[in-house]
């Protein structure tokens, strides 16, 4: 793997390479800051795997669209989720979205995910892309539904509407470890980590209402 981290230099940069360096041994890290945009592009399209800090000084929509457009995975760095671009960035699609307070184990384990071509979404930032993809659904939902159970559709619209397995258990006159057996198919057969990708896909895809 060839990784390109975009950020400007500081401790808190040269930490996280050192840590990304002593993760993935055998991958190639590379790190860039805002002064030189014709090398960043160079650097990033040699990388497989783009990390943009969302804060920093340059265009970062239209660079992330640009890496895309080249099919690099693009994940963005969020270190203050009311910054005026945090949305639009969303609204992108990136393959992931991670927030500065995480620790070495989630880090690495959000890199692998994307990598394994899934999406990582930190739980802290789960409000406000819910918000992006909830305002921008306007079609009527076209779930495929042989996709998931009849069964495991109406868990994954209560999951939506943001219940918890015992309201959900309630809901469907189902028993806990039921619901946990449904949810746990679901993440499965949507190839999601958690509850909360499989919400962002489901509305993202526009599967199902709020």
């Amino acid at each position: 793997m060839r990784l390109l981290f975009i950020k400007k230099s500081s401790l808190l940069r040269d930490g996280i390479v050192e840590l990304l360096k002593r993760q993935f041994v055998n991958s190639k890290i590379y790190c860039c800051g805002e002064s030189d945009e014709s090398a960043l592009i160079e650097l990033g399209q040699k990388a497989d795997l783009i990390i943009i800090d969302i804060h920093t000084a340059i265009a970062v929509e239209s660079f992330a669209q640009y890496f895309q457009s080249l099919n690099k995975k693009v994940i963005a760095w969020v270190e203050d989720v009311s910054a005026p671009n945090t949305a639009s960035l969303f609204a992108l699609g990136l393959d992931g979205y991670l927030y500065f307070d995480m620790d070495e184990q989630a880090l690495t384990q959000s890199i692998k995910l994307v990598l394994e071509d899934k999406r990582y979404v930190h739980p802290a930032l789960a409000n406000c892309l819910l918000e992006v993809y909830v305002r921008s659904q306007t079609k009527k939902p076209e779930p495929p539904i042989e996709l998931l159970s009849k069964r495991e559709w109406e868990v994954l619209q209560l999951l939506v509407k943001g219940y918890s397995n015992m309201r959900i258990a309630n809901e469907l006159y189902l028993s806990d470890k039921t619901v946990k057996n449904y949810v746990s198919s679901i993440l499965h057969k949507l190839e999601v980590p958690d509850r909360t990708n499989a919400v962002l896909t489901a509305l993202k895809k526009q599967w199902v209402y709020l």
